[in-house]
């Protein structure tokens, strides 16, 4: 009976894991084609934005595609992939994709939280130091980042991930969910 639910269990978390990939992929096709969109937009237009707004204040925009707000996508080149980025999370938004838990990358405070499925944070246990993760936003702004250091913490340790001083921090839980794996970033300089 216990190998039976074991089955049953892993079977769910495969059939999850496949949805998910699918439909970041599609999410992501949506936000690329309002990226291309907007691209084109502000190329005829031709109107500077945010005049007198000061980076910090500046809030993400969000794009919103089937009931659910999106700020950007982030490609992870070294687990080769690239994934829409939801603007809030709860458990039933990380189960569509990866959800900002807070900041901003106008702040330089962006957490991002997904789970371990392989369509999504799944490989996150294997960036190195050096690696770069690309987050670019709905006005079409990249930024790039590259690992600083990479931690296992205890899911209660919150504070270690919200205010951890880095630019950009990417978490999951471990396999079986007991603790979270925690990747901190820094915003590699211009060159790099």
């Amino acid at each position: 009976m216990l190998i039976l639910s074991a089955l049953l269990l892993w079977l769910s978390n495969r059939r999850e894991d496949a949805w998910a990939g699918r439909e970041a992929a599609y999410v992501l096709s949506q936000l690329e084609s309002a990226l291309e969109t907007q691209g084109r937009e502000t190329a005829e237009a031709a109107e500077p934005e945010g005049e007198g707004e000061q980076a910090g204040e500046k809030e993400l925009p969000v794009k919103v595609v089937d009931g659910y707000g999106y700020i950007g996508y982030v490609e992870i080149p070294a687990l080769e992939r690239e994934l829409p980025v939801m603007s809030q999370w709860d458990y039933e938004r990380l189960k569509i994709a990866p959800c900002r838990q807070a900041g901003s990358s106008y702040t330089d405070d962006l957490v991002i939280a997904a789970h371990n499925y392989k369509s999504q944070f799944g490989g996150l246990k294997n960036l190195e130091a050096g690696d770069t993760v690309i987050f670019t936003d709905m006005n079409g702004v990249a930024n790039t980042y590259r690992v600083e250091k990479r931690e296992t913490i205890e899911p209660e340790d919150v504070d270690a991930v919200l205010n951890s001083g880095y630019d950009l921090v990417l978490c999951t839980c471990t396999l079986g969910g007991e603790t979270r794996v925690a990747v901190f970033f820094e915003r590699a300089e211009e060159g790099f």
